[in-house]
């Protein structure tokens, strides 16, 4: 297949997609709701992102070769699948702004204080369009160039931060409540996986590779709880503090401080893994464009995408606080219909075809439980096999000697 991608490619999309917003400003957040448990609350929607991710590759062996419009469409109907697809376009141009907003402000902190917003806009916006219109093999093969650098950066950050790594702090220290409910207020930052069932169709994968796909999603899982366990050890108390925590475990490191500004290689992360992470979702929103008006094509989405993002980033969302706010109110229920409730959905599917297969090939071989299926012209003919009794065949011979006497007798007439 000339389009797809192979499983090393979508592996490191994986990687990509789990890292950038939730290296920042996550840590902070949960810190307040959970403390150190906040360790705890990201394994949990962990899990369930793999689930999802398993939800896809049940869809994609079910479905080898047709895109998600094509799966839906069979049957929910073209209407509801309009619908899905306008969700889906939602919670991706909101994945959007989330990851430029949490490292927009970051950057603006430590380059330009004053008069950054344009500038940001303007080198942010024609790359992530440009990679969209090259398309997913184009980016893919980007993102598998620059992956070792980035996930090299990131595992050196870490490594550094060990130099001012303490004691574990306690754990288990958060009520179930309180537990439960920053599971619900950030849901939002998870649920990346949605992506792959859009390029379901662009995806070369067999089922001899889920276990490489596996390890590349784990490892991505790994990076980040590691993260947060460093950062939990270093600051403690004060962890709601500090919003930007992959740069923040640099910062009071002593052994390092020779140096200099250690910050920079957190600095170069957080602006690669950003930048992948919204031509990603970028690209999302332009596929489910694409889905809903079927007779566009992918420069409509990306102008529609440019606008929208000017027009809602400026009026509505142009400052961080607001974003960070609609990311535990109303946004955690965007990504529960968005992420989970949809791949509850692609999962049902993936069984129905299962039956439907079964279905068809009993068809095929001429056996439907216990009949036979004759073709006659357009029509299907169905005997049902009964078995024949000894007495009816002792009748059956009596029948033909009769015969074959009776026949004998008239040809002796004759």
């Amino acid at each position: 297949m000339k389009r797809s991608i192979s499983v090393r490619q979508t592996g490191m999309l994986c990687v990509m997609m789990i890292l950038a917003n939730k290296i920042l400003l996550l840590p902070s957040l949960l810190y307040k709701t959970v403390k150190t448990d906040g360790v705890f609350v990201v394994m949990a929607l962990f899990l369930v992102d793999l689930l999802v991710l398993g939800a896809f590759l049940k869809l994609k062996f079910a479905y080898p070769d047709k895109k998600l419009k094509e799966i839906l469409d069979c049957h929910v109907g073209t209407i509801l699948t309009k619908i899905i697809f306008a969700v889906l376009m939602t919670f991706f141009i909101f994945k959007v702004f989330l990851t430029y907003s949490i490292a927009f402000m970051y950057l603006k902190q430590q380059v330009y204080q004053n008069e950054f917003t344009l500038l940001a806009i303007v080198c942010v916006l024609p790359v992530i369009n440009h990679a969209v219109l090259s398309g997913l093999r184009t980016f893919s093969r980007t993102i598998e160039l620059f992956y070792y650098i980035v996930v090299g950066l990131f595992m050196l950050c870490l490594l550094i931060a060990l130099g001012s790594f303490k004691q574990n702090p306690a754990y288990f220290i958060a009520m179930p409540g309180d537990f439960a409910m920053a599971i619900i207020k950030n849901i939002f930052s998870f649920g990346d996986y949605v992506f792959l069932f859009l390029v379901i169709d662009k995806i070369e994968i067999e089922k001899k590779d889920v276990k490489r796909l596996f390890k590349y999603a784990l490892f991505g899982i790994a990076l980040v709880i590691s993260l947060f366990f460093i950062y939990y050890s270093i600051y403690k108390t004060t962890a709601f503090m500090h919003n930007y925590a992959i740069a923040d475990i640099l910062t009071i490191t002593v052994e390092f401080n020779a140096i200099g500004r250690l910050d920079i290689v957190a600095m170069v992360t957080i602006m690669m893994l950003s930048l992948f992470q919204m031509e990603i979702f970028h690209y999302g929103f332009c596929e489910c464009f694409v889905g809903i008006f079927s007779k566009l094509n992918k420069i409509f989405a990306v102008v529609v995408f440019d606008v929208m993002f000017l027009m809602i980033y400026f009026i509505l969302i142009g400052q961080y606080e607001t974003m960070v706010l609609y990311e535990q109110t109303w946004l955690p229920y965007l990504g529960l219909v968005a992420d989970y409730v949809f791949g509850i959905l692609c999962f049902t599917l993936s069984y129905l075809s299962k039956e439907k297969n079964k279905i068809k090939k009993n068809k095929r071989d001429g056996y439907e439980g216990d009949h036979v299926i004759e073709s006659q012209g357009d029509m299907l003919v169905t005997e049902v096999e009964e078995p024949v009794e000894k007495e009816d065949l002792e009748t059956l011979a009596e029948q033909g000697l009769n015969l074959q006497g009776g026949g004998n007798e008239d040809s002796q007439n004759a």
